[in-house]
């Protein structure tokens, strides 16, 4: 006696799982990625100990939404004019204070911008 199995049929392959995981996939790439040019800043080792190196002759305070040039508060717009307006009465170099809240991006945004004006030496530090 001969018992007939009945034939498995096979289900088609379902393509809408790959195509998620491939949407998935473009979505993260494409939102992960710039496609702007960053600005580069400088950052080298301190100097050594030694004691001998000289005072700042202007500081710039970044706290937060607040942007002060040798006490006075100014704004982010008007920083180039001031410090190019110290420049000229010989004041070759300043000194960038990070206090509170303030964000890498606002560092480097005053950074980049003082470092157009040619021969002014610029240094960091915070307060953390």
């Amino acid at each position: 006696m001969h018992i007939d199995r009945p034939l498995r049929r096979q289900k088609p392959i379902s393509l809408t799982p790959l195509v998620d995981v491939i949407f998935l996939l473009l979505l993260f790439f494409m939102l992960s990625s710039t496609f702007t040019n960053f600005g580069q800043v400088e950052i080298g080792a301190p100097a050594g100990g030694s004691g001998s190196s000289a005072m700042p002759k202007a500081i710039v305070v970044i706290d937060e939404d607040r942007l002060r040039l040798n006490g006075t508060d100014i704004e982010e717009a008007d920083l180039i004019k001031r410090v190019q307006a110290l420049a000229d009465q010989d004041i070759d170099s300043l000194l960038v204070l990070v206090r509170g809240d303030t964000t890498t991006q606002q560092l480097v945004t005053i950074i980049s911008q003082l470092k157009t004006l040619p021969g002014l030496a610029v240094t960091v530090a915070g307060n953390r």
